[in-house]
């Protein structure tokens, strides 16, 4: 049987088959335009066909650890434990191993580029070019911002690059911008690490891609993490779960990036996120495993913690919040020493009127204690010099004051004048006297002359006493 059309039907079936395939059309257009707008990814060391991924969470390959027990980490693992107000060590396991720090080592990066920017060298608004140069120590096939030869980003954007999508692109050019080239950069990094007590750390890259001859500690990266971790401005940045990076002269679209800290949010990983955590930096590569250098803040307590070695994401993120758990559980905090506290008396010098000064504490002392001690346990060490010299002013710094516990230093304090002292008006024959007695040789002229005089004196008076004795004797003889 045939079936017959009419004009105003077969109008109908064209019409909507073109429909259909406007849409379709449409439909793949919006998918490819999305496709090449889709977030990316911070992935380290990854190649570029593995950004855009949602990694899947894992199961540490180390037991769990239960209520009361101290952290225990996994095989090949080292790691510690650390107070970040006094740098003290909580826990640690083989803290001293040297072990390579992958992409951890941006913290060291971000840590001179900050003090850069502290000292007015630089500031996050400073626009920076991009070279061939700054390029070359970078690994395309790693993490990465996807910066250009000639592009222009602020400082402020590289650094965000650099800590939460862990630009290896981002590291050199920060490098080439604060050191002027990345050799001198690499020297600064080693000289930092030394000035903050890092005693087997080596640099040779900004970044961390690997190199038999760049490794650290998990105690040292703990300084490092330290020092970073007491400026505000790193701290604002290590804490950013997800980022924009707005269009440059190069991109017309925004760069989008999730942080590779699971701790920080559930964007990356679902079970992972510790919602005390403020930072800071993970790492990987295929010789060092998964790295993760984190930091934690409650109830007044600042942690911060270091996995090297991880054998997956889950080991180095699972450990770290052991590590906090076990930390917030073991510990509390309490105020040593309060702001205005009078601890000690120094002598002064050259003042008027008086010849000693009380002492007080600047700021006040918080430290972290064992649950259960009491501020009565707790040693107040005052380290100040011999004397002073007026005249002085009320708040003046004058020394410091230390907080112990069974010998182990907890936390210390500035101490300052309480009040001002004022030059007394013979300060001249004062400073004077005071001179000479100071002087080893010349003391020892004065107390010589001194007791000559003495002996004189006495030998006068013996004298005198043996003539009117004879006087006398020889009037009874009359």
């Amino acid at each position: 049987m045939k079936y017959k059309y009419s004009k105003k039907y077969k109008y109908s079936i064209n019409y909507k088959y073109s429909i259909k395939k406007k849409f379709i059309l449409l439909l793949t257009a919006v998918v490819l335009a999305f496709s090449a707008a889709a977030p990316v990814f911070a992935v380290e060391d990854a190649t570029p066909s593995a950004q855009g991924t949602e990694k899947k969470d894992e199961k540490p390959s180390n037991p769990e650890r239960k209520a009361g027990e101290k952290p225990l980490l996994g095989s090949g693992e080292t790691g510690i434990l650390i107070d970040a107000a006094s740098g003290r060590v909580l826990f640690e396991s083989e803290s001293q191993k040297r072990m390579y720090p992958a992409s951890t080592t941006k913290i060291m990066t971000a840590l001179l580029a900050f003090e850069a920017i502290e000292r007015g060298e630089l500031t996050l608004d400073t626009q920076v070019q991009v070279t061939a140069e700054m390029l070359k120590g970078s690994d395309p096939d790693g993490s990465n911002i996807a910066l250009k030869e000639g592009e222009v980003m602020s400082m402020d954007n590289l650094l965000k690059g650099l800590m939460v999508a862990s630009g290896n692109d981002a590291a050199c050019a920060i490098a080439e911008q604060v050191g002027k080239s990345i050799p001198t950069f690499v020297d600064m990094m080693n000289s930092r690490a030394a000035e903050l007590g890092c005693s087997d750390t080596h640099f040779v890259n900004p970044n961390g891609l690997h190199d038999d001859n760049h490794y650290t500690t998990a105690a040292d990266m703990a300084k490092i993490a330290k020092a970073a971790m007491s400026l505000e401005k790193f701290r604002k940045i290590a804490d950013i779960a997800h980022l924009k990076i707005p269009p440059t002269n190069m991109t017309e679209k925004e760069r989008y990036y999730i942080n590779t800290n699971g701790l920080l949010s559930t964007m990356r990983y679902t079970t992972y996120y510790y919602k005390y955590a403020t930072g800071i930096k993970t790492g990987h590569t295929s010789k060092a495993g998964n790295c993760l250098v984190a930091s934690a803040s409650r109830d007044g307590i600042d942690l911060i913690g270091v996995i090297f070695g991880g054998a997956g994401v889950a080991d180095s993120h699972k450990d770290n919040i052991e590590m906090f758990d076990w930390g917030f559980e073991t510990y509390t905090y309490i105020r040593a020493l309060q702001k205005g506290d009078l601890p000690c008396e120094i002598r002064v010098k050259l003042g008027k009127s008086t010849d000693s000064l009380t002492l007080s504490v600047a700021e006040s002392v918080n430290v972290i204690v064992p649950n259960g001690t009491a501020a009565e346990n707790l040693e107040i060490r005052p380290r100040i010099p011999d004397s002073v010299s007026a005249p002085v002013s009320a708040g003046d710094e004058i020394g410091t004051v230390s907080v112990f516990l069974n010998g182990d230093e907890l936390g210390s304090g500035t101490l300052i004048a309480s009040r001002d002292v004022e030059r007394s008006f013979f300060w001249p024959v004062m400073a004077a006297a005071d001179t000479l007695w100071s002087n080893a040789v010349t003391k020892t002229i004065i107390i010589v002359i001194l007791i000559g005089i003495a002996a004189f004196i006495l030998l006068f008076i013996r004298g005198l006493y043996v003539n009117l004795k004879r006087a006398k004797h020889r009037r009874r003889r009359r």
